[in-house]
């Protein structure tokens, strides 16, 4: 049974077993919420040394905080060798409460401060570059326009690494994307709010012979290519539309800015793709709509679960909506065949 104090943010959990209760000589087994925000985070990422990363803690002091939550339970959660740790079935089970209590949290704290009405305080929202200059940054300077007592401070993350910022409670709002053929998972920790969704399209040099129209996938099997670096969606979105059409794409350059894909289109190197939005006017280059298959990329704010009730958090999310609705079909770039 887990009973919340929401004054110190600890949850005290008793654990029972069959005529037997084991509890600490205050009476109460202590879990501290960012323990098990810790242990979250080692089950999403598979190693304390890419949990440390992301929560911005050394190694050692992530082993330490385990050590110690381990303590607290009386039971191990997880199993570690030279080369690997992983979860205990304890482990895995404490992790799914631990996405209830931490949610519940958020509400808790989003509840209270609904009380006042006010929207005051300050949020970090993360963004991409292109729904930075299409739609994030006119949305935030809207919130700070209505309500003066609000700030926003924005941080530039690639999708990659903003969810996972979310989650360790270094942003509040985080702005990312999924690619057609390449679905995100979902995530029990995680509330969605979806945006806009915007075409892929094709980039080819002004003279390429198929710069007249629409451009069928397969008819690009033997072109170079220039994409973008492997870790990222629209990289594997690309790889799994060509398998799609039955060819392996022939890398010529990696680059994770679509305006340098742009500019390698420009020069001669090779054909590549980006979101519809991609602002490429300033290049000498032809855009065109891609059929057989067509792709979209999703736009979404990603919040950590109950937090969206915040007088805060629901400005900003409304009025990111509301931008973002704005920028319908009639008001996304025109091509430029």
């Amino acid at each position: 049974m887990f009973i919340f104090d929401t004054n110190e943010r600890r949850v005290y959990l008793f654990f029972v077993v069959p005529s037997i209760v084991f509890l600490e000589p205050s009476g109460v087994a202590v879990l501290n919420t960012n323990r098990l925000r810790i242990l979250r985070e080692v089950a999403d990422r598979g190693t304390i040394i890419a949990a440390a990363e992301a929560l911005y803690l050394t190694p050692p002091a992530v082993s330490h905080q385990l050590k110690v939550l381990e303590a607290e339970v009386g039971v191990p959660l997880l199993e570690r060798t030279p080369r690997s740790i992983r979860l205990t079935d304890a482990g895995v089970r404490l992790v799914e409460h631990a996405e209830t209590i931490l949610a519940e949290c958020e509400m808790a704290v989003a509840d209270v401060v609904a009380f006042s009405g006010e929207v005051t305080g300050h949020l970090r929202l993360s963004t991409f570059q292109t729904a930075a200059q299409s739609f994030a940054l006119p949305a935030v300077a809207e919130v700070l326009r209505r309500y003066p007592s609000l700030d926003v401070i924005v941080d530039e993350l690639e999708p990659e690494r903003a969810v996972a910022a979310l989650k360790a409670g270094q942003i509040d709002i985080a702005l990312s994307h999924e690619w057609d053929f390449v679905p995100r998972p979902k995530d029990p920790g995680i509330d969605r709010y979806n945006l806009l969704s915007e075409p892929i399209v094709v980039l080819l040099p002004p003279n390429h012979p198929l710069a007249s129209g629409p451009v069928r996938l397969k008819d690009l099997a033997e072109e170079r290519w220039c994409v973008a670096q492997e870790t990222t969606s629209s990289r594997q979105a690309v790889a799994r539309i060509a398998q799609s059409a039955g060819f392996v794409p022939r890398v010529i350059l990696e680059s994770n800015y679509f305006r340098a894909i742009g500019s390698a289109v420009e020069a001669g190197l090779g054909v590549g793709v980006a979101p519809l939005m991609t602002d490429l006017r300033a290049l000498d280059i032809v855009i065109q709509p891609l059929i057989e298959p067509e792709v979209n990329r999703r736009i979404f704010a990603a919040i950590r679960r109950g937090s969206g009730e915040a007088p805060a958090m629901r400005a900003v999310l409304d009025t990111l909506i509301a931008v973002a609705d704005s920028l319908g079909p009639e008001r996304l770039p025109e091509f430029r065949p």
